[in-house]
């Protein structure tokens, strides 16, 4: 018991010395997990600082592309009647093809009441999936096409950078 009692002393002096390097190792890492987190904001900064660039160079490719396209309209040919045809021409061609394909759909749909089509297959027949494509390529054109391209573009830059990166661990 006196043996017991004349090492207590010696064990806890061995365990005081080795509480300051206990503490130390907390400390370390609590700082280690700081930096981590700081690194991790930092690069999450990049990142996002890496989508506005993305942005703004598809912002400028489309003004570009749009400045290129539009360049032959851009002066006059100092010809009266060649500068009005030249901007008469775009839209007479979307009315012409219009009022062709709303002929053409008047007859379709005249034959096929004739000869007793149901609605289901009217349909079908009326407003098929080409159709649907033309339209919306026109509609595309005249009002907007760069607006879902930039729309696209944009969400897909935004997506590279805030899609969390899955990792797997080594077995």
């Amino acid at each position: 018991m006196i043996a017991v009692l004349a090492a207590l002393p010696a064990i806890l002096g061995a365990l005081a010395g080795m509480v300051p390097a206990i503490v130390q190792l907390f400390t370390l890492k609590a700082q280690n997990a700081q930096q981590l987190a700081m690194a991790q904001l930092q690069l999450q900064a990049q990142k996002e600082g890496v989508a506005l660039q993305v942005d703004l160079a598809n912002a400028q490719a489309d003004v570009r592309q749009a400045d290129a396209i539009y360049s032959f309209g851009a002066g006059s040919s100092g010809i009266k009647w060649v500068d009005a045809l030249a901007v008469f021409i775009r839209p007479f061609l979307t009315l012409a093809f219009f009022a062709i394909w709303s002929v053409m759909e008047v007859f379709l749909f005249i034959y096929a009441v004739n000869t007793g089509y149901d609605l289901g297959q009217l349909v079908k027949l009326m407003w098929p999936a080409e159709t649907q494509a033309m339209f919306g390529a026109i509609i595309g054109f005249w009002f907007g096409d760069r607006m879902m391209l930039r729309g696209k573009q944009q969400m897909a830059a935004t997506l590279a950078v805030t899609q969390p990166t899955i990792t797997t661990k080594g077995t």
